[in-house]
């Protein structure tokens, strides 16, 4: 029979072994005491592979910190930094193919670190504005964000967005005069990801027999 090797007064993470247990087959089950109080058997191989760390507050505190680093998650600029990466980094999103799928990424520093977005835009945030990329077209980086009205924003989008034509580049509020379309039709199909070469065909019930 293999002779045991004794754990007790030994430390594994937070657990301290203060006695044998009991014995399941070959299994040996130590009694350990968890920095926090809490007192427990625990299997002996689980200690020495550290697969068992603590009674359980270890993860606890973990992902406490995790979610209170910042102490900013029910602040709006948070949710607009959580909306702006769904957008552009999942295909099941919504307005994933305004942004992601036809492009449009964030920046690595901001897409890794809200620390690093709010370090950024925090000093302008106010209380009502909305996170827009000056360039439509453009990345959310830095250089190509701002906050503004949500009335600005929309302004933006009409006068901004430029779009590929048989006419050459031009804003979206242009080609909608130039083609005879409306705007609005415009971008809903720029919503809904249509290629650009799709954007100004005429609605369906205007087209010829």
């Amino acid at each position: 029979m293999a002779k045991i090797i004794d754990l007790t007064g030994k430390r594994f993470s937070r657990w301290t072994v203060t006695r044998l247990s009991h014995q399941v087959g070959k299994m040996l089950y130590w009694h350990c005491v968890c920095d926090c109080g809490t007192e427990r058997a625990v299997f002996g191989a689980d200690l020495k592979r550290g697969v068992s760390r603590s009674c359980g507050c270890l993860m606890r505190e973990a992902s406490a910190k995790r979610r209170t680093t910042h102490g900013m998650m029910k602040h709006p600029a948070y949710r607009s930094w959580v909306y702006m990466k769904m957008r552009c980094n999942n295909p099941n999103t919504d307005g994933y193919p305004a942004y992601g799928g036809r492009g449009i990424r964030v920046c690595d520093e901001w897409n890794a670190s809200f620390e690093r977005f709010w370090a950024d835009m925090g000093p302008t945030w106010r209380k009502g504005l909305t996170l827009e990329r000056i360039n439509v077209n453009g990345h959310y980086e830095p250089s190509n964000c701002s906050w503004a009205t949500r009335k600005e924003q929309a302004g933006n989008r009409r006068t901004e967005r430029l779009i590929d034509t048989p006419e050459g580049k031009m804003s979206v509020t242009k080609a909608a005069e130039l083609f005879g379309l409306k705007s609005k039709i415009i971008y809903a199909r720029i919503s809904y990801g249509w290629p650009e070469h799709l954007l100004l065909m005429p609605p369906a019930r205007s087209r010829a027999l």
